[in-house]
């Protein structure tokens, strides 16, 4: 058993407290809560990140004391005021919950090597003993009220829709439990949205609207737009997207990349449908496979209808996407992701989607193709920072474990950088029309994003919003300046 930390240096995030606040707060009344704060000399935790780290032992203190206050004292209400907060925590990862029900021994799984040693900030606060289909043993190294630690069991077993029977043996829980006939079945579509990274779609359908409206201001399309061909070109570049999302998840998980990371976050560390069991790593390659026959099937069509070069773009598409991570190659191993992911949705998508309407090169459709493929790099690039440690444990040699960390953050800020000065330039030398400045709009969201960077690199879960607002720097330029296109056509349609 590994040597506990003394219970002075142990920890909790401030979303322990936060959980608390909202359960017990509106119980003990305004009064009543901040005596108790007083009482317990609790942090200020309400000004705090969620993911900061408290002293352990003012929040046992305040358990106990809502314990006594609404209850009689005796620690009978201290595994109802865990599972209250684990309720709260299920609601604020519903997709998750949704996709295990009935599955007791994976969500113990996920609570021992993810949810509880995120929230005492320590890999060694919980650990597998045993996990078998109808039994799960674990240790639970920490200082945590008993009771508590008790209550957080049965919490992750309810949320899920069994009943627990916790035993302490020695220094070790073991659980059973009863799946309660109510527990509603898993949801294949929160699991299909999980396991493809659905709403990064969005680094699709910028590109292939942008190309379209280059056409449209080119005055190709205004009589004759080719909505079907548009349509198609949309779904087979999200095919090819799609595939490459599912495909990087499988070839991450034989590498052991993902295994290696203990700090996923939505933005990070793949889907983790592998690693918490959710698929089998042969259903997520083949699941890659139909993505990309479909995109090949797509891509087949258009090039004859449209001509063969839209086989070269749609050859270039698969390739980076399968390459990325594939070997022999293994682009992002060698840290030539982000390059490749910057051509395969800047220049190819919006240049493809350009050629299917009009069968014709632009060097403006390849101009203004690029602020997307610097910003989509910029997400990517952003994205590997809480993966640093992990990819370097592992052998995933990204750009970012090749950096050093201030090398890095200056990285990022040249890709935003780079991205909002082309289209400056592109409108000062008339390559691009004036109403594409509108794009320099969702520039602030960079720049939130780079403060953040610089103030979080190194905490994965403070730098969620940072990565939240890369994405949406891309895609908002992307809208913009598609509308900048719009409206230049419409200002050609009317001179």
């Amino acid at each position: 058993m590994p040597l506990e930390k003394p219970i002075e240096q142990q920890t909790v995030k401030a979303l322990s407290w936060h959980l608390l606040y909202g359960n017990y707060r509106p119980k003990l009344g305004a009064e009543g809560w901040k005596e108790m704060t007083e009482t317990v000399n609790a942090p200020d935790f309400r000004s705090m990140d969620p993911d900061e780290d408290c002293p352990m032992k003012p929040f046992n203190d305040a358990v106990i004391y809502i314990d006594r206050v609404l209850d009689k004292g005796d620690g009978g209400m201290i595994r109802e005021i865990t599972r209250a907060s684990v309720d709260r925590w299920a609601s604020m990862f519903k997709n998750l919950v949704k996709q295990l029900p009935g599955r007791p021994q994976k969500m113990l799984e996920i609570f021992c090597t993810e949810v509880h040693p995120y929230f005492l900030n320590d890999g060694g606060a919980s650990a597998i003993v045993k996990s078998a289909p109808d039994h799960f043993v674990m240790r639970l190294d920490n200082d945590l009220l008993e009771d508590f630690k008790v209550g957080l069991i049965e919490g992750f077993c309810q949320i899920v829709g069994a009943k627990a029977d916790v035993r302490k043996l020695g220094d070790e829980y073991h659980v059973t439990w009863e799946i309660l006939e109510q527990a509603y079945q898993p949801s294949k579509w929160a699991l299909f949205f999980n396991a493809t990274r659905l709403p990064f779609l969005t680094a699709t359908l910028t590109p292939v609207l942008l190309g379209t409206a280059i056409a449209w201001k080119d005055g190709y399309l205004r009589d004759a737009f080719h909505f079907w061909l548009f349509f198609l070109t949309l779904i087979g570049a999200a095919c090819f997207h799609l595939g490459t999302n599912v495909i990087n998840d499988y070839f991450d998980h034989a590498t052991g990349a993902d295994e290696a990371n203990l700090t996923p976050t939505p933005f990070s560390g793949g889907s983790r449908v592998i690693q918490r069991g959710l698929m089998s790593p042969e259903s997520v390659r083949n699941l890659a496979v139909v993505f990309f026959a479909l995109g090949a099937v797509i891509g087949l069509y258009l090039t004859v209808v449209v001509g063969p070069a839209m086989l070269a773009f749609g050859l270039v598409g698969f390739l980076i996407g399968y390459l990325y991570s594939a070997p022999p190659l293994r682009l992002v191993n060698r840290g030539l992701g982000e390059l490749a992911v910057a051509i395969g949705f800047g220049p190819t998508m919006v240049l493809g989607a350009y050629w299917v309407q009009t069968g014709r090169w632009s060097w403006e459709a390849l101009l203004a193709s690029l602020p997307l493929a610097l910003l989509i790099s910029a997400v990517l690039y952003i994205n590997e920072f809480p993966d640093k440690p992990w990819d370097a444990r592992a052998g995933k040699k990204t750009v970012i474990t090749r950096l050093s960390t201030t090398a890095a953050i200056r990285g990022y800020a040249m890709q935003i950088g780079a991205a909002y000065l082309i289209i400056i330039a592109g409108v000062l030398f008339g390559v691009m029309p004036f109403a594409t400045l509108l794009g320099l709009l969702a520039l602030s969201m960079g720049w939130k994003a780079y403060r953040l960077l610089r103030q979080h690199h190194s905490h994965p879960y403070r730098l969620i919003p940072a990565n939240a607002n890369t994405v949406f720097a891309h895609f908002y330029t992307g809208l913009l300046l598609f509308a900048g296109y719009v409206a230049a056509g419409i200002l050609n349609t009317l001179l």
